[in-house]
């Protein structure tokens, strides 16, 4: 299993609070349907180091390999959505792929 991870920065103008409330509404509610999605969890930054670095949200979507997860942000209608999506709350995104090894598991099975 891969896992995409999203850096987001909000849109300007945007409170952290409407930013969060799209995020994990109307945009979760596209992202939840792509195909071959496996898991997906939102995270609201509380710190960043050095501040005026700082993003607004870390992202994690899990699917199969990487090339499941490009072939699910390439499927209609999908892509076209999320497109339109992305400007009405984000200013940036940044993402990448990384394998996870597990050493201490985490609480509840975050």
């Amino acid at each position: 299993m891969i896992k995409r991870v999203s850096f987001l920065r909000r849109k300007d103008g945007m409170s952290e609070e409407e930013f969060f409330a799209h995020w994990t509404g109307p945009h979760a509610d596209i992202v939840r349907q792509m195909p071959g999605v496996r898991g997906l969890r939102f995270g609201r930054v509380q710190s960043w180091t050095p501040e005026e670095s700082r993003w607004d949200g870390v992202g994690e979507l899990w699917f199969d390999s990487v090339e499941a997860a490009h072939a699910a942000f390439a499927t209609e209608p999908y892509k076209s959505l999320l497109a339109a999506d992305r400007p009405k709350f984000t200013r940036e995104i940044q993402a990448c792929f990384v394998e996870e090894k597990t050493v201490v598991q985490p609480p509840d099975g975050r």
